[in-house]
């Protein structure tokens, strides 16, 4: 059934794609396979492609599709490749094969729970990295900016606040680190698309699922799943929130590039305050929806402390044993500068400060970016 739908979804692509022809500067695709009420979708895409409209007198125009209306969730890479979409979201966790370096760096994310410094060192690791920069390049894609969650939660069918209790049960993960942190208390890790989550817990085949607290919201899992536990399992990072068909990005004059740029970062840090914003809506909204909200236990909460201490040595074993790469150590040693700049760029900025949010970013990333040449060669 699934693989019937990403046909399907495939198929509409197509058509969509070939009746509209060659897309162009003025009127292009852009793609999120969220649905609109997901603040990745509301504020990072919908509201981003009105500011690029205004922002550009009309003469950028995107036409934004969400869901799988244009692609399913792990073609978001190769349908931006193909120009099915001129720029996609991704989640790179769904394309492994495609992207090792960034799966193992996404595997740090488990021991990170800042939202804006999570944003803003994978952005800047992915736009001046060389060897970040190959690794897209190979993929036929020109990257532009990345997007973090909240601290991912628990929620089940039934309570899960103990070791106890975690034990045998069946749980989403989004990637190789949770997955490892599941397996070492005993649970069953189970790897699918977080729009599965729904349908598996619905139908007994998830116990849990783990994601960020606003989707009990935005994707109605309060429905289908009436125990939240508050654990913070890390934030997750994979893929980008913005990247670039190349022959539509070369086709773009340097003015329009930096349009998109700068209001793609003003959109990050909008994003990010709805994603938390919501996030906490979600949990004070949940007991009207019979959602119990737990704490985990001492143990259960120590079990992810101490299984983020292992996190980075992990990485550097998927990265050499799955992935084959050269040196994956020198990767992460490379991520981690850099977010310890951002770590100290950070210090004294009021993460509710949308202004000094945006201005930081504009100043230590996009506006040190060439336009004229990034992306082009």
């Amino acid at each position: 059934m699934r693989f019937s739908r990403e046909l399907l979804s495939l198929g509409t692509a197509l058509l969509i794609a070939g009746g509209a022809g060659q897309a162009s500067a003025k009127d292009f695709n852009v793609s999120i396979w969220f649905p609109d009420s997901h603040p990745l979708t509301n504020h990072g895409y919908i509201e981003w492609a009105k500011a690029v409209k205004k922002a550009s007198g009309g003469a950028l125009t995107p036409k934004v599709f969400t869901g799988t209306v244009l692609l399913p969730p792990a073609a978001h890479l190769s349908g931006l490749r193909d120009g099915i979409a001129q720029i996609t979201y991704h989640a790179g966790t769904y394309t492994p094969a495609d992207l090792p370096e960034d799966n193992v760096l996404a595997q740090l994310a488990l021991s990170y729970s800042d939202y804006f410094l999570a944003v803003f060192a994978t952005t800047d690791m992915n736009l001046n990295d060389p060897g970040m920069q190959a690794m897209w390049k190979r993929n036929g894609v020109v990257y532009g900016g990345g997007y973090a969650t909240p601290p991912y939660r628990l929620f089940c069918t039934t309570k899960v606040t103990t070791l106890a209790e975690i034990k045998g049960k069946r749980v989403r993960m989004p990637g190789a680190a949770h997955s490892d942190w599941a397996k070492s208390v005993g649970a069953v890790p189970v790897n699918v698309s977080s729009s599965e989550m729904y349908n598996g817990l619905e139908k007994g085949q998830l116990d849990c699922a783990s994601n960020a607290a606003n989707d009990m919201k935005s994707r109605s899992l309060w429905d289908v799943a009436k125990h939240t536990t508050m654990i913070e399992l890390g934030v997750y990072w994979a893929g980008y929130e913005y990247a670039f068909n190349p022959d539509f990005w070369k086709g773009l004059a340097p003015g329009e590039r930096r349009i998109l740029f700068d209001t793609m970062a003003e959109a990050m840090v909008k994003t990010g305050h709805g994603y938390m914003r919501q996030s906490d809506e979600a949990v004070a909204e949940a007991p009207q929806h019979g959602v119990t909200v737990y704490q985990p236990s001492a143990a259960l909460k120590k079990s992810v402390a101490d299984f983020s201490t292992v996190a980075r040595s992990k990485a550097i074993t998927l990265g050499k044993s799955k992935f084959k790469l050269a040196d994956p150590e020198g990767l992460i040693a490379r991520f981690e500068k850099v977010a310890a700049k951002w770590k100290k760029l950070l210090a004294n900025i009021d993460r509710g400060d949308e202004a000094a949010l945006i201005a930081v970013l504009k100043k230590e990333i996009y506006d040190k970016i060439d336009v004229a040449t990034y992306g082009t060669k």
